[in-house]
């Protein structure tokens, strides 16, 4: 049987409108496309800081993602981890029972 050709070594430069990124662990580049301009993606934007002036911080309200810090005040009003104003017709615990089942109310709605 013939040997097959090896693969080109993809690594050297990451593809055309491409992230830059190189995961170590999967040994290439990320493969996630990047805005204009950009040399990284959403999620490895933290990578290009020396790059970029603006810090990234977490969301107080969501850690579970970032937000540049000059924009924090317009995030937090548009975040959708915020606390959402409840309806004028919401009352707390109204179907979750009697507290405490020796006292029952004369009336009850």
């Amino acid at each position: 049987m013939a040997a097959s050709a090896p693969a080109p070594h993809t690594t050297e430069f990451p593809a055309e409108g491409r992230c830059s990124y190189y995961v170590e662990k999967k040994k290439r580049f990320c493969r996630m496309v990047v805005a204009a301009g950009k040399r990284f993606c959403g999620e490895h934007a933290g990578a290009a800081e020396e790059e970029n002036a603006r810090k990234r911080i977490l969301c107080p309200l969501d850690p579970k993602h970032t937000v540049y810090e000059d924009q924090l005040a317009k995030h937090l009003k548009k975040c959708n981890s915020r606390e959402k104003p409840k309806p004028d017709f919401f009352i707390q615990d109204i179907n979750a029972g009697l507290k405490d089942e020796t006292e029952i109310p004369e009336q009850l709605v």
